[in-house]
Formats: structure tokens, sequence, C-alpha cells
């Protein structure tokens, strides 16, 4: 990007009089210099377009007496801000023909500081309070120019476009409302042309820009003053916090009841607002949370803004009633790192339930039935923020029809015919704090999907035949082997509980599509096999048919495959014949072929495998033969082979 400073040069002789002669051939023709700065250039052209004076010698001097005191007034918290950087910037260059002045958004000089070498020259320009700098009227100049273009600028000698600034070179930034970020005033050094210094720009740049944070922490301490009357008399515990979660300001309930005090992380206290804030601070959040002492609150949280910037929060403590929760573990199974695969696409769903694990967003598993959907959703409770927390899984198309919605948000003491003594607390009471996992969700009735529909909604729970309402806070993992969106369609399964289920949604593929991790799956269920006392091994046969089956029951079958493998196998190599009937018989094997793959087992009957045998079987030879398939003779035969001696 084109800098805004004059570019450094070697002859300040040289410059001065090349910009000279580009404004004598602009007087005559009218043309702008192509080798102008673009800003410049730019401003060069408004200037034509505004037909602006090119030999204009002094400024317009519009505001003078009462007029220029209203338009102090309306600048006066600017003013009052600017004042001591103005000082401070004026004082760096004390003994040097310099100027320090403030214009408002319109060009207007508001204040101005001047060195007694040039107080009578800018005296005589009208470089004075009340006199106006847009381009308009005063042609290309640091002020005007600074306003057009919206950045600090620097403009030198005969690059001004009115012939009277050419003595003098001038550097003017923006300064912007820190909140709203619109240009409320322009901060210019000017200077004797032969006084320029390079860093000149960056002086008044960073000094706007000290008067900028200056104004925005007058805002924040004006606002929060507003405040303090509001901590005081509010009855509930409310906190002020900043964007980081630290509490900035805290009422006596809030010290008193919740402990908190000034200066403490709020999401240490209450961590999971930690992850709702940080999903949308914008809006605001209503969340249940429990405190030390385990007392349960419903905390509003409110974005505080001073104008339209965002500054932190306001929460709002409402104590709750305390339901006791189930008493049930965190018991999961499952972990990512038991996922095994070389599939790209299973590692990329992988990849994504792993992100998904750290957000509270509803989730949506998606597959065939085997596929492993409680795997995934069991290892995104168990990656995530609820791991401490129980996992509750249900199985929604195994349970009646009739009993779903007593199963999932429980009953009262004599709701119905048969209602356990007591009542029951349901599903989603159980599943409080944690996760709980709605597995074929899509077979829910649609009167247990609208009663879904408000607890996902209003997050507490009615139990049938209840007057209370319970508050639950659990993070909901869906899954399912259908297409919703037909069911929606076919108006089997409600288009709003579908939009609220689906906002994280991960797809499983089949089996069938993962060939690279058939045989990886089939050595892990193998190896984890009780039913052998040594490992079982794939014949190349019996691999290639693994690979080659379309596996409808996907890993689920895959898993009891090579149990039943494991199992029929007594020779610990697994042949076509010990694989289960259905897949075997996809596969047609012609005799000659199948006696040869046993002679070739007989043949690969090694020193390990046997030992392992003969240990099982404390020594005994003819069970050792019958559990290898083969003959006494062929045990014996090995044993000498192998000089085993028993």
């Amino acid at each position: 990007m084109e800098s805004v400073a004059v570019k450094k040069f070697d002859d300040f002789n040289v410059l001065d009089k090349e910009l000279a002669k580009y404004w004598e051939c602009y007087s005559i023709d009218g043309k702008i210099p192509d080798k102008h700065r673009s800003v410049i250039s730019s401003s060069w052209s408004r200037c034509n377009q505004y037909r602006t004076d090119l030999l204009k010698e002094q400024a317009d001097l519009l505001f003078q007496g009462e007029q220029l005191f209203e338009l102090k007034e309306r600048n006066q918290l600017l003013l009052k801000v600017a004042e001591p950087y103005m000082e401070r910037l004026f004082n760096y260059f004390h003994d040097e023909p310099y100027s320090v002045v403030l214009a408002d958004q319109s060009g207007v000089i508001l204040d101005a500081k001047y060195n007694q070498q040039i107080l009578r020259l800018m005296e005589w320009r009208r470089f004075w309070p009340g006199s106006v700098w847009t381009e308009k009227l005063a042609g290309t100049n640091a002020i005007g120019t600074a306003i057009e273009e919206g950045k600090p600028v620097q403009i030198f000698a005969a690059e001004h476009f009115c012939k009277g600034w050419h003595d003098w070179v001038c550097s003017a930034a923006p300064i912007r409302d820190p909140l709203s970020r619109q240009l409320i005033g322009v901060l210019d050094m000017t200077a004797r042309k032969n006084f320029v210094q390079a860093h000149d720009l960056y002086l008044v740049s960073s000094y706007a820009y000290k008067i900028e944070q200056a104004l925005a922490s007058r805002f924040v301490e004006e606002n929060m003053s507003s405040f303090r009357t509001l901590l005081d008399t509010i009855s509930e515990p409310l906190v002020m916090f900043d964007l980081e979660g630290k509490i900035t300001r805290c009422n006596q309930q809030a010290r008193s009841l919740l402990y908190l005090r000034s200066g403490d992380r709020l999401f240490e206290h209450f961590p999971l607002l930690e992850k709702v804030w940080a999903q949308c601070p914008e809006k605001g959040l209503k969340e249940l949370v429990d405190a030390k002492d385990d007392s349960r609150w419903l905390v509003h949280v409110h974005p505080y803004r001073v104008g339209s910037r965002l500054l932190g929060g306001m929460a709002v403590f409402h104590r709750q009633t305390k339901v006791k929760r189930a008493k049930q573990p965190a018991v999961v199974r499952y972990r990512f790192d038991q996922i095994l695969t070389w599939n790209p696409q299973m590692q990329s769903v992988t990849e994504l339930a792993k992100r998904a694990a750290f957000t509270d967003q509803n989730v949506l598993i998606i597959g065939e039935t085997g596929t492993g959907k409680e795997v995934l959703a069991q290892s995104i409770h168990a990656h995530g923020l609820r791991r401490e927390s129980p996992f509750v899984a249900i199985n929604c198309g195994a349970i009646p029809s009739h009993l779903i919605a007593s199963e999932l948000f429980g009953y009262e003491e004599g709701a119905f015919t048969g209602a356990k003594t007591g009542g029951s607390k349901g599903k989603f009471v159980q599943a409080d704090k944690g996760t709980i996992f709605l597995d074929e969700v899509g077979e829910l009735p649609l009167e247990a999907q609208a009663y879904l529909l408000r607890v996902l909604e209003e997050r507490q729970v009615m139990p049938i035949g209840g007057s209370q309402p319970i508050p639950v806070d659990v993070r909901v993992i869906a899954a399912t082997h259908r297409n919703l969106w037909e069911e929606v369609e076919k108006g089997r399964f409600r288009a709003d509980l579908y939009y609220r289920l689906n906002v994280i949604t991960l797809h499983l593929p089949p089996l069938r599509e993962r060939k690279e991790d058939i045989l990886l799956l089939a050595e892990h269920f193998l190896e984890s096999a009780k039913s052998h006392p040594i490992r079982p091994k794939l014949t190349a046969e019996a691999a290639h048919i693994l690979k080659a089956y379309s596996w409808p029951g996907n890993v689920r079958q895959l898993k009891n495959a090579m149990e039943q493998a494991a199992f029929r196998s007594e020779a610990g190599i697994i042949g076509v014949q010990e694989l289960p009937p259905e897949i075997r018989s996809s596969f047609p094997v012609s005799p000659v072929k199948a006696e040869g793959w046993k002679r070739r087992r007989r043949k690969k009957l090694d020193k390990d495998t046997l030992l392992s045998v003969l240990k099982y079987n404390q020594g005994n030879i003819s069970k050792t033969a019958r559990m290898l398939s083969v003959s006494r003779m062929t045990i014996y035969r090995k044993l000498e082979e192998y000089g085993i001696e028993i």
C-alpha cells in the first residue's frame, strides 16, 4: 500500500523545486502530474471538482465569538481530553517553528498551540481557531485530506493545492469515537517546510491514538458510575465482568451468597458460563449453574455495551430449587483413541467430532445400523467438558410408544396405572449436567417429539402427572439410521425438532466404504477374542473374503463374525470354513480348493501355536490334536520336528 507520508529524499531543495514545477504546470494546463503520490492526485482531483481557489492565501474564518464558543461547547469532552496530549506533543518541538492544532470532524480548528517564531504567520494565514480547513475551502491540506481519506496523511510544500500553503509541511491523523469509530476530530502538526522531520506523521498518529484511548477510558468510567447504583439496589446477586471474564463489579448479595469478589474470574467459578458466553456474547444467554455450595442458580447474562462497543457482560443470578440428581456415574466405554481407522472420510468425521466435544451444541449422528453411532457419542462425551458427569443412553426405537415419554421425562407417583411408588426421574433428569444420547431418535412418536422440543427450548422437564417443572442442564446427542429430512417431508418428524437437533451433523460411512479398515478392525477384534487360548490368525483367503463382503451389519457384524470365527478356530488359524455361514456362502469354494486350504493350514502349524495349545490342554496330545483339527501322529511329528519334549 502506498505511504501517506512524504517519501524519503536525498536533496530537500530538489524535491521542493520538483513539486513547485508540478504545481506551475497544473496552474497552466490543468493536468494533474503523473508523478504525484496517489493521495495527492486524488485530493487535487476533488479540489478541481470543488472549484477551490488555486491562488488562495488565507483560510476562511467562519466561526468567531459566540459561534466559536458554541462549537467548543459541543466538543467540550474532546477538547478536555485532548488538551494534555496536545501540550506534550507541542513541548516535543518547543524550540522549533511548529504548531499543534485540534480540528473537529468538519475541519474547523478548535484549539491551537504555536511557537512564537511562526505565530504572526499563522495568524495572517488564518491557521487559527474558527477557520475551516476542508479541501473544498482550503484545498489539499493535512486536516482536510485526512478527513476525506479517513487516515493519517502528510502534505509537503507545493503538494498543497493552494499557493498560500506552499511554505509549510503538515501532518494530521483522524481521531475516532472509540465506540462507534465515527470521525470526531483531527490532530495536526504543521511546520515550516525546511524543518520537516521523518517521524512527524508517526508522532501525530500516535498522539491521536492516545486521545482515542483516553476517551474510551472516560466513557467506561462514566457508564460504570450508573451501574454502581444498580449494583447496590438490586436484591439478587449481580456481577459485571469484562470480555475475559474478570469480575469488575459485584454487589453485596454476590459476595455473601456466591462468595464472589472483584478481580475474581467468573468463569472459574462457573465453567459452563464460559462455554456458552464464548459461543455468542453479543446476544446474551440464560443458563442453569451450580455454585460451590451446591446451590442452583438460573443466570441471565446480558451483554454490556457503551455505544456499539461490547465491553463485557452483566450477570444476574436467580436461586432455583435444587433437584437431587440421580446418582449415576459417567460410565463410558469408548474414547476417540479407540476408534481405529485409516479411512480419510472416517478420520474427517472423528476430527469434527473432537471439535464438537468442546461445544455444548446439539449433535446429530447419521449412519447405518452398526456403524458405531454410540461409540462416537460416548467419545464426544468423554472428550468434552461434561466428561465427569453422567452419560445416559436410550434407544428410542426399543421402547413402546406409550412408554417413551415416561422413560425420557419421568413421572410422579400415581401418574398412571402401574406407576412405581415414588415415581421415576426419567432419563433427562438422570443425565443432568451430563449428556443424553437419543439413539434412533427418528423412531420417536410425534407426541413425544413435541415434548422433547419443549424440553430443549425451555431447559426444563415436566414429569408426567407433575405440577412443578424441573430445570435440567443436558447436552443432547441424537442418532438415527434414517434420512430425517425425508421423514420431515413425509410428516413423520417435526421440522422444528429437526432444526434443533441438526446443529452439528456427523455422517458415519458404512463399513463397505471403509475397505482399508476391514482387516484393521478384524485383527483388533481377534486380539480381543476371549474364546481362544492364542490369538487366531486370518488366512489370505479368509482376509480376501472379508474385504470383498458387503457388511450390511457394518462394524457390529464384523465384530460378531470375528468372535464366531475365533470360537470355531481350533488351530489358531481362521480360514474360510471358520467364517460365519452368511459370509462364507457369499463366496462358494470348490471341494478341491477347500482341501488345499486344509493342507496349507496343517503346514502352518508353527511351534508357538503348538506350545500354546499344549499348555492350554496340560500336555494332553489327544485334546491338542482335536483342538488343532489334526491327527495325533501330526502332533508327534511336529513335536519331534520342533524338538519339544513333554
